[in-house]
């Protein structure tokens, strides 16, 4: 005997909430391959960019780790893409001279790409900016916990679980 009660039906606008944000994802997929498109890149030499920008200096090992890369043969491909055509540079660790580093190179090619974001930050900047702060708090934490689920399902397909 099922001790479980049935399922209460679902408010419509949890399921068009829902709807949104799978077309958001759909939409930065397809934001970020266009953007790489643009840059002459592919979409994980961009994740890469990204995961620089955001931590700075990093081994390719750890660069690897950040985007969900193997370690060797495609991060190395993805470094050597991205050296070529001026993103990066490689450099050896000013602490231990046998780590290699990879450095973003913020002028150039990346200070172009980087007009594009720029310009999508200040529409989302203006949108944000529409809503009380009441209400900027409560999307703030929505989408604290919706990263933050997207992150815990993320790691256990990568750890196959």
């Amino acid at each position: 005997m099922s001790t479980s009660t049935p399922e209460e039906p679902v408010p419509a606008s949890v399921g068009a909430l829902y709807e949104e944000l799978r077309v958001a994802a759909s939409l930065a997929v397809r934001f970020h391959a266009a953007l790489a498109a643009h840059a002459g890149v592919n979409i994980t030499d961009v994740s890469c960019l990204g995961a620089l920008d955001k931590n700075g200096p990093m081994s390719p090992g750890e660069l690897a780790d950040h985007t969900g890369l193997s370690r060797g043969g495609a991060i190395t491909a993805v470094v050597d893409r991205l050296e070529k055509a001026g993103f990066v540079q490689r450099r050896r660790d000013e602490r231990d001279r046998r780590r290699v580093v990879v450095e973003l190179l913020r002028e150039g090619a990346y200070a172009r790409l980087t007009e594009t974001f720029d310009a999508l930050d200040r529409s989302y900047t203006e949108v944000i900016a529409d809503y009380p702060e009441e209400q900027r708090q409560l999307l703030l934490e929505f989408t604290r916990r919706i990263n933050a689920q997207l992150e815990e399902r993320t790691g256990a397909l990568q750890s196959g679980a």
